[in-house]
């Protein structure tokens, strides 16, 4: 980029990537490579062309001073001094709040940086904890200026506000004039962070953090006195009240005077020194460091602090207990959920035994047990957690305090993911009504659990309601927030979703066209919202089945997303990928399995053969290659892919299930029964052992090895599987649920393979009129049940019998799917088939006949079926002939 060579990525933000690069001269910058769809807009180039230019005035001692920049270039782009330290968020994550000592040349630093960029004409907008570097001789600013240009686009991306939440002024978040005071506003929010170790307004929903930085107080609890009295200064809600930098320099040195030996002696603990000399600049022969490496790991450090206050304080000292909170976050926020919900598991046994079970600390330490269990994939045990949890706070803390309210929340939002998406919705329907009470109906919280109850309801398979619900919700998102705002259009996106499953497909139409259109008018048609937008209404015909027109929607959202963020972007590749899915789903099977061998090399050359887009690549490529009949290659494929998904994943991970589940029902499919039913097996102790039993997946693993045994010739065997997986899918699902009746089908059709034919009439007699209860009469699946009972009785004997049962059925499904669906052909023939083996020759031979001539017309002349019915017509005019020589 420019003269610098880039090495390695250290992070990324709203504007674009920052990388560390080399200059000619061997010296370590940080290169910000703006986003391309921001490059594009001239707007947004002006400014930072102007912005850039005046920042590359600033001085200052702690301030990272700009060393070059591409203003003009295809891809704008500026370099920074690089600091070779932990951002502030960083440090205090890993090693906790900073001690007083600390504060001081921490506040006096930021103070001298904001004078240095006030004296040029430059405010801040955004000085938060990942905006301050902290080198080894005080802290460095970063960023600042730069995000005025941003402006630009917030002139265009309504509902946005430039600035972090936890962080802006009240004027700056309310979309007023910000001036000098607003960044003093944001100087004392972080040195409120850094001396306590959590952000002044808490964390939430981003809507819930600006209201409390609006209304509400900062918690300023547990501050030095005098470092509180500065930061409540600071943060004084009318900024005429707030000191000048200048004053706010005498209010600091009233109380710190820097050591003779300052800068040399490091201002800060041991804990963040360390942090610091992790962070020392890479030499010129270093390798690039992958995008996917936090540097330094804050796992390690985080650990380290832990030993280190065990040893000087002692295992139960509050701040060790605290120390060992933030390495479990830190192993969590590194991804290895399960090792962090252990952690967790072993902190909360620590401070239940040393602060008391009701402690804020030790429910704390629960409900982040609890959060980690659940990103792990042990949503059952993280559902139960979390109703305990919300049992236990309601008592310690109240049943209206919010983290009740917020622990009844996720409880109902980790048991939706176990399948119980009823349940979840009765129970959000509760929290709803207890936050409109205790927060009002307007309060972003009330609003975003309104959300997650359509949401719910509309998984549960009430369609009709969830759409009602989310239209509700987009007018008053619209009332409260805008009528252009995000919110307001994703509760608008999700109305049209759900209008989608309902079967309202005309006004489903009409609402995604005017969103699109209002997207388009507001953002302009190439921002990568309205592409996002565009790419919803795919998935949604997706979701409507109407597959062929999905398709074809994400191959337009794929070429724009290409030319707007170039061909390697994530979003592109995920268009890509569901262009691909959406036309096999089609039926165009073997140009999807080509698309995904495509894609699946994309995804490794730009995001790793490890990441998980390149692993569910190459799963649907071998999908998609057995369904255009290539067993063996599909089979080869997934032969090598589930050891790569075991290594990349873990072998209990949920999708590293699903492929070894993919890879049985082919084997299945290739007839291979007995194989197939080892594999489906495996899978289901597997689920059970990792997901629970009765979790929805497991029954399913379960269903299938079932099948595949039957199928194998172990009739017996898999009757008496159905016959306990019914009653589990009744006990867990329902006994109305569609899985409990397929397993009660399939249940009585292997006992009657089994010759326990009397007792699979029986229940066949019973499953019919519940189905017909449950679907009604004219259902698909009712009438497959009515056909498979009729083929039964045929096999049983009793030709005659399962010749009219079948015409009943041929003459149900001429009238639903028409006379020339298959199915109805199918049924013909079957009847046909029956009625000659009742000793009906002629008649057999006659309509043989008319289906053979039927098939042809509607399957082809050369289809299987076709021949088939030929053959039989042939077979039962020879019967015939045979039993009447002189009629014949």
């Amino acid at each position: 980029m420019g003269d610098f060579v880039l090495r390695g990525r250290l992070g990324a933000g709203g504007m674009g990537k920052v990388f560390l690069g080399r200059s000619p001269g061997g010296r370590a910058v940080a290169v910000k490579v703006v986003h391309p769809h921001l490059g594009q807009q001239a707007e947004f180039r002006r400014r930072f062309r102007l912005e850039v230019s005046a920042a590359r005035a600033v001085g200052g001692a702690f301030t990272a001073a700009v060393v070059a920049a591409g203003p003009e270039d295809d891809t704008p782009w500026v370099a920074t001094v690089h600091v070779p330290g932990p951002t502030l968020a960083q440090a205090v994550s890993t090693a906790g709040a900073l001690p007083e000592r600390s504060l001081w040349p921490l506040a006096a630093g930021l103070v001298e940086a904001l004078r240095a960029i006030h004296a040029e004409g430059l405010l801040h907008r955004d000085l938060k904890p990942s905006n301050v570097l902290l080198a080894a001789d005080g802290p460095r600013v970063i960023d600042f200026g730069i995000a005025r240009a941003m402006d630009a686009t917030a002139l265009t991306e309504t509902g946005v506000t430039i600035g972090t939440p936890g962080f802006m002024a009240p004027e700056q978040a309310e979309g007023g004039e910000v001036g000098t005071a607003s960044d003093v506003f944001s100087l004392g929010a972080v040195l409120a962070y850094a001396a306590s170790g959590a952000e002044p307004f808490g964390q939430g929903p981003p809507l819930a953090i600006l209201h409390r930085v609006v209304t509400g107080a900062p918690r300023l609890d547990g501050l030095p006195e005098a470092v509180r009295a500065v930061v409540a200064a600071c943060m004084a809600k009318d900024p005429a009240d707030r000191p000048t930098t200048a004053r706010l320099l005498d209010l600091i040195t009233a109380h710190w005077d820097p050591p003779l030996d300052f800068p040399t002696a490091q201002p800060w603990p041991q804990a963040v020194s360390t942090l610091i000399d992790a962070h020392a600049a890479p030499t010129a022969t270093a390798a690039p460091a992958p995008e996917t490496e936090t540097q330094p790991d804050a796992r390690a450090a985080a650990a380290r602090l832990v030993v280190e206050r065990e040893h000087l304080l002692g295992p139960d000292h509050p701040d060790t207990l605290d120390a060992r909170s933030r390495h479990a976050s830190a192993v969590g926020e590194a991804g290895d959920h399960a090792q962090s919900a252990r952690l967790h598991a072993e902190l909360v046994v620590a401070r239940t035994r040393v602060l008391g079970a009701d402690h804020l600390h030790t429910l704390l330490s629960r409900h982040h047990h609890a959060w980690e269990l659940g990103g792990s994939g042990a949503h059952a045990e993280a559902a139960r957690l979390y109703a305990e949890l919300a049992i236990d706070s309601a008592r310690a803390l109240g049943p209206d305090h919010p983290d009740t309210l917020s622990a009844r929340s996720v409880h109902a939002s980790y048991l939706g993911r176990t399948g119980e998406r009823a349940e979840a919705a009765r129970l959000l329907a509760e929290v709803v009504a207890d936050r409109t009470r205790v927060l009002g109906p307007d309060h972003p919280e009330t609003l975003h659990t309104r959300r997650n109850h359509a949401g719910e309801l509309g998984e549960a398979g009430r369609a009709v309601d969830a759409a009602r619900l989310y239209a509700e919700l987009a007018r008053d998102y619209a009332r409260v927030l805008g009528p252009d705002h995000p919110e307001t259009l994703n509760a608008q996106a999700n109305h049209t979703r759900y209008l989608g499953k309902a079967g309202e497909h005309t006004e489903m139409d009409r609402v995604w066209a005017d969103l699109v259109r209002d997207h388009e008018r507001v953002l302009g048609p190439d921002h990568p919202t309205t592409l996002a937008v565009r790419h919803n209404h795919a998935r949604f015909l997706g979701e409507a089945k109407r597959h062929a027109e999905s398709a074809r929607l994400h191959a337009e959202v794929a070429a724009a997303r290409a030319r707007v963020l170039g061909p390697d972007a994530p979003d592109t590749l995920f268009a890509r990928d569901f262009h691909a899915y959406e036309l096999g789903e089609s039926g165009q099977h073997a140009e999807a399995a080509r698309l995904y061998g495509e894609l699946a090399r994309d995804y490794a050359r730009v995001l790793g053969p490890d990441h998980r887009d390149t692993l569910n690549a190459r799963n649907h490529h071998a999908r998609f290659l057995g369904r255009t009949g290539e067993h063996e290659e599909a089979a080869r494929l997934w032969a090598q892919l589930i050891p790569d998904y075991e290594r990349a994943l873990g072998p209990d991970h949920a999708e590293t299930l699903t492929v070894r589940h993919h890879c049985a029902r082919l084997l299945g499919d290739m007839k291979k029964h007995a194989e197939s039913a080892r594999l489906h097996v495996e899978v289901a102790a597997a689920r059970a052992r990792v997901l629970g039993p009765d979790a929805p997946d497991t029954l399913f693993a379960r269903d299938f090895h079932a099948y595949e045994l039957g199928e194998s010739g172990q009739h017996a065997e898999a009757a008496r599987l159905y016959g306990e997986l019914a009653r589990d899918y009744a006990r867990v699902l329902g006994s109305d649920y569609r899985d409990a009746l397929n397993a009660r089908n399939h249940h009585a059709r292997y006992l009657g393979k089994a010759g326990e034919h009397a007792e699979a009439a029986r229940l066949w007699t019973q499953v019919i009129l519940d189905y017909e209860r449950v679907l009604g009469p004219d259902h698909p699946e009712t009438l497959t049940v009515r056909h498979n009972h009729a083929r039964f009785v045929g096999e049983n004997g009793d030709h005659r019998e399962s010749a009219r049962l079948h015409a009943e059925v041929a003459a149900a499904r001429a009238r639903v799917l028409g006379p020339d669906a298959p199915d109805t052909l199918y049924a013909r023939d079957f009847h046909a088939y029956e009625l000659g083996e009742s000793g009906q020759h002629a008649e057999a031979a006659l309509l043989m006949a008319e289906v053979a001539q039927d098939y042809a017309r509607v399957l082809g002349p050369d289809h299987r079926e076709t021949l088939n019915a030929r053959n039989h017509h042939a077979r039962y005019l020879g019967k015939a002939a045979q039993s009447h020589p002189r009629s014949t």
